[in-house]
């Protein structure tokens, strides 16, 4: 099974384990439901990074799952491909959704494979309200090849003002950059890698060459 960040995962709690030896999960986790989502970090084969998020916002905990333990697996970008926000009952008044609306027109017409991440794309997976009104909109742009900065450039003016705030990420084979930031003048950039951030000026370089950090593919 290829898990990759924000993939969500439905997995029993009991067998998630804790990141660290010799220390448990918060009972909270344990006897939680719903899904957990894939985050980035190293683990062992046949173990998979991910974070579980409670009830209230200082209720977050990184853990490890079994791989022959998930029983549902679903990717941002067939929450995209499947448009839940049209049949949603806050369509036409919520910012983040009305920004959506836009920004889903925009990107399909660019031929770019997207995705929805982050608690709007919880609640399309599960169903359970997210949003609220301070909400922001969190998408992912799947980028197996390079995007120059003209091109980022380009998207970020075509964007323009938007109805709430928007972070979209670049996923290139070895982590996350941001598009705003990529299409910005800084000579180095902040990459989300399986060992940490990094500074580059070449994020679709592999960086098992790049350097010495020995990241495997996000």
């Amino acid at each position: 099974m290829n898990c990759r960040a924000h993939d969500l995962i439905w997995i029993e709690r009991g067998h998630l384990r804790a990141p660290l030896p010799g220390t448990e999960l918060p009972d909270w986790v344990v006897s939680g439901s719903g899904p957990v989502v894939v985050r980035r970090a190293n683990a062992d084969d046949g173990w998979i990074p991910v974070g579980i998020r409670g009830k209230t916002k200082a209720e977050r905990q990184a853990a490890l799952a079994p791989v022959n333990g998930i029983d549902k697996q679903v990717n941002p970008y067939s929450l995209a491909d499947t448009k839940p926000w049209l049949d949603h009952a806050e369509r036409d008044s919520h910012p983040v959704l009305m920004t959506l609306c836009r920004l889903a027109t925009l990107l399909n017409g660019h031929l770019l494979r997207w995705g929805v991440t982050g608690s709007l794309g919880y609640e399309f997976a599960t169903g359970e309200a997210q949003l609220h009104p301070e909400s922001d909109l969190d998408l992912v742009i799947d980028a197996p090849n390079p995007i120059s900065r003209e091109q980022a450039a380009t998207l970020i003016q075509m964007i323009g003002t938007t109805h709430c705030r928007v972070d979209i990420q670049l996923e290139t084979p070895w982590g996350a950059i941001a598009l705003a930031e990529w299409a910005g003048s800084p000579a180095q950039v902040l990459q989300k890698t399986n060992t940490g951030p990094r500074l580059t000026a070449t994020p679709w370089a592999d960086v098992r060459v790049s350097s010495d950090e020995g990241v495997k593919p996000c």
